[in-house]
């Protein structure tokens, strides 16, 4: 990668803050209300046409839609520590109402389960014809691509609540790309979806350093399925299935599998997970300002030696945890300053300095989820500017986190191994469709002509 310049970098935080910026989003302080589509009666024939020459039955049908026509629909998307009882009351469903509705959901999906990022769209209607008093009617989403989980205004503060399976048909979508200016900005003119997006840095991130990696002429494709759930809900984009990297001296391809004993994550070639034990970056959104090794110390003035990585960002950067593990250590240390340190297994830990602050209820003692907030960038012990102190120990030994390797999580067994090479090879069966000019591959949901269909080799090549 020598004499090539890095290109744009930017973590996960800079892609949402991007995404923020440059597509509408429903915002959970700020519901949009848009109406129901009007409907027709089952003859075809528009609801104002409705008149004494129907059968009661149709008028009971046509009744039952112009009511269906009072009600406005708000959607709104979770941000993070939201509950469900406070996105309602925001959307002014009355206390006593939202946790009835709260309550009733319980007995089919816990509440608490809901995350960031979830959108759910709230049914309600105008009772005194002003726009200015509204009956919360009921509430949906979609957890998972299958599932949709509704809330039902029975009568006064009486709710019920169901599962259904949602009816869909998916394919494997695939869209390709050289990276030029960033790894966002080639994915964005793809057309990659969102979700997408964002579930490809959680998968490469263990791989790779979005912000150091890429050069430009790099190439990646990202297979994902697309669901059609029909005329109502339309297609939607859904879970990553495939990813290949292809940078300057080095390949990735990455493969979305589910071990026998239920395990799913991301395999390569080889059979060996991406997730490691530890993040190869505790921080989103970071410049890599000082390595591991000697340097002239910015405050000191001298020559000592630097046994961890300085990551410089805005104050209040969250800070996550590099790997799963145990607080052994959290406070003021020396010129660290807000310092904290875990405990991953017999041989690893990290270390994090310069805090601003420590997550809420964080403390010795308690047990970590890799990736999890443990505190946020500062400037506190010797330190010029907000930045985060990185360091990995192997016993009581600092070494360089850039030149750790650490063993996979998962690493698939010669039984494992053979359904594993049979999911790839369908994998690729399924992307192999290649319209002549097209350079972003796609098996569309539409069933477009296909010119030629091109056979891939097992490292996800195409054959000459």
């Amino acid at each position: 990668m020598k004499g090539s310049k890095p290109v744009l970098g930017g973590g996960i935080t800079a892609v949402i803050a991007a995404i923020a910026v440059g597509i509408t989003v429903y915002g959970n302080r700020a519901p949009q209300t848009v109406p129901v589509a009007k409907a027709s009666d089952p003859g075809g024939r528009p609801l104002a046409a409705v008149g004494t020459q129907h059968s009661l039955r149709e008028l009971s049908v046509a009744a039952g839609r112009i009511a269906e026509e009072e009600l406005q629909e708000r959607g709104v998307t979770l941000d993070t520590g939201d509950t469900l009882m406070e996105i309602l009351l925001t959307v002014d469903v009355p206390r006593q109402e939202a946790y009835a509705a709260s309550t009733a959901m319980e007995k089919v999906y816990d509440p608490r389960d809901l995350r960031a990022g979830q959108k759910i769209k709230i049914f309600l209607r105008d009772t005194d014809g002003l726009k200015k008093k509204w009956c919360f009617e009921r509430l949906e989403f979609v957890p998972e691509t299958d599932r949709l989980i509704s809330v039902e205004h029975d009568s006064h503060d009486s709710f019920s609540a169901q599962i259904e399976t949602v009816p869909h048909v998916s394919d494997l979508v695939a869209k390709s790309g050289i990276i030029s200016s960033s790894f966002f900005e080639a994915a964005r003119a793809a057309e990659v979806p969102t979700s997408v997006l964002l579930a490809s840095y959680g998968t490469l991130s263990d791989a790779l350093d979005f912000q150091r990696d890429f050069r430009a002429g790099d190439t990646f494709e990202l297979g994902f399925r697309v669901y059609d759930d029909g005329p109502e809900r339309g297609q939607h984009p859904g879970e990553l299935v495939y990813a290949s990297i292809d940078l300057r001296g080095q390949s990735i391809r990455a493969y979305r599998y589910t071990t026998s004993d239920g395990y799913t994550g991301f395999f390569d070639e080889s059979g060996a997970s991406l997730t490691t034990n530890l993040m190869k970056t505790p921080i989103d959104g970071a410049r890599l300002s000082s390595l591991f090794g000697k340097r002239k110390h910015p405050i000191l003035g001298y020559t000592r030696m630097h046994r961890g990585l300085d990551f410089a960002a805005p104050r209040g950067t969250p800070v996550l945890a590099a790997g799963n593990g145990v607080v052994i250590q959290k406070g003021r240390n020396g010129d660290f300053g807000k310092y904290i340190r875990i405990k991953h297994d017999a041989t690893y830990s990290t270390a994090y300095a310069h805090l601003s602050r420590y997550a809420d209820k964080l403390k010795s003692g308690k047990r970590i989820r890799q990736g999890e907030v443990i505190g946020y960038v500062g400037a506190t012990g010797l330190a010029t500017g907000p930045n985060l102190h990185y360091e990995v120990l192997r016993g009581r030994r600092q070494v360089d986190p850039m030149k750790v390797k650490l063993p996979p999580r998962r690493l698939l067994g010669k039984v494992e191994m053979a359904r594993f090479e049979r999911e790839k090879e369908k994998i690729h069966s399924l992307l192999a469709f290649q319209p002549k000019g097209v350079r972003s591959r796609e098996a569309t949901l539409a069933g477009p002509a296909v010119h030629e269909r091109v056979a891939l080799k097992s490292n996800g090549q195409k054959k000459s």
